[in-house]
């Protein structure tokens, strides 16, 4: 395999830790600081943040996984198979509540990101040996 290759694999992972990251951290200090935005995404204020931010904390866990692929992409193929399964679920669970009307656009839009994501890490699957 070509060391560009396996260099673009590293940063993808490493990436995909730190867009885990930032999305986790953002979404629970905005969630904080700004209780009306769940109306952008077309969603009401729960009456507890407790399985939001769980969510966002075990978002953030995975991050941490998919950076230490990325340190060492040789080993840790497990923890690329739980991000694939983790943002399909994620994607799907988001177009499903947009579909039943439970969910605006915009969280479909964020989920593609996930989607894409996804993509990458079935393709490392696939082609790295």
């Amino acid at each position: 395999m070509k060391m560009e290759k396996r260099v673009y694999y590293e940063y993808l992972f490493k990436i995909g830790g730190i867009f885990n990251w930032l999305m986790a951290i953002s979404f629970i200090s905005i969630s904080i600081i700004m209780p009306d935005v769940f109306e952008l995404f077309g969603s009401s204020r729960p009456p507890t943040l407790f399985f939001l931010h769980s969510l966002l904390g075990l978002i953030f866990v995975y991050g941490i996984g998919y950076f230490i692929v990325g340190l060492d992409i040789d080993k840790n193929t497990g923890c690329v198979w739980l991000g694939i399964l983790s943002k399909l679920s994620f994607f799907a669970f988001c177009v499903i509540y947009f579909l039943i009307g439970d969910l605006d656009i915009i969280i479909v839009i964020l989920g593609s990101l996930d989607f894409i994501f996804a993509c990458f890490f079935i393709e490392f699957i696939i082609n790295y040996k």
